[in-house]
């Protein structure tokens, strides 16, 4: 493939771009031109010309975590290719962790109240309960049911027509927004999309067909736990004993599914050891096969490709949209001798390919994909005010003791609770008070997030080279960044661009500079 220059009009609209390097070089001499983007290298006429355009055809192979782009004339020609790495994992973690964060803001008004209506002793049982808080008035009251007052929302909440969960969401508006970033560098006017429906029971099972179909792994149960139980034949998974337990591999708070492959029976003592032995889990779950969300990815996509086609109707209009399958994709690729392969997926020659078969070319010789682009998402925006929560901590003579009064979810150390009751049980409960009078506490803080700070993806200059931003270290005096092992000095930086979501990852500089 070529090494093409970008051009965009003075309008800033793109332009067909050009391979004619020393007539880009002169324009820039000159003052016709300007350096618009340094990787893909783009330039900005500064004069008005009539541009000839041609018809460009732009083609996607979707996915959840890579999606693979070509964008080819109609002759066949390769004008860009990139492969892009999404951040749609993310949201799922990002959605629990905002569910988890507002129940415990729920719950922590909850209890501020009821202590601060026992502090005052402003409830009154009279008929009903009443509540009076000290910035009333002594003469008003407020009416409330048992302290926990609020009326219950989860049901009375409508979701509009169209609605998509989250992740689903998220992974149609990546889409999306990666082809209008294309547009920024070439004038798109066609789009050829790779459609695939999968089939999880035949993907397990190729022999399924039929009315097979319809029979899941549930058929013929009333619950989860009978089909485990017949599975394991109602004998531990571990030990062989009779089932007590059934056991989510994933826990379902860390948003492990409730399904047959995430759940495990097991007798009472290999359960209390899962729970204490890291060893001992490693080895369940090499023994229970079909871990959760196995075909999450694939799943996804099923539910995000009819909307992704629907919005690319809207815009480009039907006339304009070629779909072809993976069958098809996977014929061109073999008969052009590359081969797919667990560490090398070839999605932007995938892409090519259903390009290739949207134009109806052959191509004259194979394009050199060492030069693809690699794009990365970034998460744009961070308004969580909140950095983290320092623990509360117990200390004895400078020494960490315990933390918090009471454990917290997957805390390992030992809470006041629990070394309280250990020293009891050492040393009496006279000489375990005398103790814990004698600890010192070192409070519970929060740390706090600068709103206006840097967000990773920022694009810098440092000593004439181009990089981007992948986190702040030392409290944001030094900048880690994406292809070098060194830490830069922010003073020393430059902030080209902020994070714009989809940053193309190129290290180097173009070899073109104004003179």
């Amino acid at each position: 493939m070529p090494e093409y220059i970008y051009v965009l009009g003075m309008d800033g609209r793109p332009q067909m771009p050009t391979t004619r390097r020393r007539h880009v070089q002169k324009l820039l001499n000159i003052g016709k031109a300007r350096i618009a983007e340094h990787v893909p290298f783009t330039i900005q006429l500064l004069y008005k010309n009539d541009p000839v355009l041609q018809s460009v055809m732009l083609a996607e192979d979707p996915g959840r975590t890579n999606i693979g782009l070509a964008v080819l004339s109609l002759e066949g020609d390769l004008l860009l290719s990139a492969v892009t790495e999404t951040r749609n994992k993310e949201i799922a973690k990002l959605m629990l962790d905002r569910r988890k964060n507002r129940r415990a803001s729920r719950n922590g008004e909850r209890k501020a109240r009821q202590r601060l209506a026992k502090k005052f002793g402003t409830v009154i049982k009279a008929g009903m309960l009443m509540r009076k808080l000290p910035k009333y008035a002594a003469d008003k009251f407020v009416t409330c049911n048992l302290i926990r007052n609020t009326e219950s929302r989860f049901c009375n909440r409508k979701r509009p027509e169209g609605w998509l969960n989250p992740t689903v969401n998220h992974l149609v508006e990546t889409h999306i927004h990666l082809i209008h970033k294309m547009q920024k560098y070439l004038p798109v006017t066609d789009i050829a999309f790779e459609v695939n429906r999968f089939a999880f029971l035949l993907l397990e099972d190729p022999s399924v067909s039929g009315v097979d179909f319809q029979n899941g792994p549930l058929k013929g149960y009333d619950n989860l736990k009978d089909a485990v139980y017949d599975l394991q034949d109602g004998k531990c998974l571990m030990c062989g004993h009779e089932i007590e337990h059934y056991h989510h591999i994933v826990p379902r708070a860390k948003d492990g599914s409730n399904t047959l492959g995430n759940i495990a029976g097991l007798c009472k003592c290999c359960h209390d050891k899962v729970h204490k032995d890291a060893e001992f889990k490693k080895k369940l779950k090499d023994c229970k096969k079909g871990l959760d969300q196995k075909y999450g990815a694939l799943s996804a996509l099923n539910q995000a490709i009819p909307f992704i086609c629907k919005r690319l109707e809207e815009e480009f209009g039907k006339e304009h949209i070629f779909y072809c399958t993976g069958r098809d994709t996977a014929r061109v690729r073999n008969s052009l001798g590359y081969q797919k392969t667990k560490e090398s997926q070839l999605h932007e020659v995938d892409a090519w390919c259903i390009g290739l078969l949207a134009v109806g070319k052959a191509p004259e010789s194979l394009p050199d994909f060492s030069q693809t682009h690699r794009i990365r998402q970034f998460r744009r925006r961070d308004r969580s005010l909140i950095q983290a929560q320092v623990e509360r901590t117990y200390k004895m003579n400078g020494k960490t003791v315990a933390k918090n009064r009471k454990k917290r979810m997957d805390q390992r150390t030992d809470s006041l609770e629990e070394w309280y009751q250990k020293q009891v049980r050492s040393v009496g409960k006279k000489e375990a008070e005398r103790k814990r009078s004698q600890l010192t506490v070192v409070k519970s803080y929060r740390r706090y997030n600068e709103l206006g700070r840097i967000m990773a993806g920022a694009i810098l200059i440092y000593q004439g080279k181009r990089y981007v931003l992948q986190n702040r270290i030392t409290n944001g005096q030094y900048y880690h960044v994406f292809g070098s092992e060194k830490n830069i000095p922010a003073k020393k930086c430059m902030i080209e661009k902020h994070n714009e979501g989809l940053v193309f990852l190129s290290k180097n500089m173009a070899a073109i500079s104004p003179g």
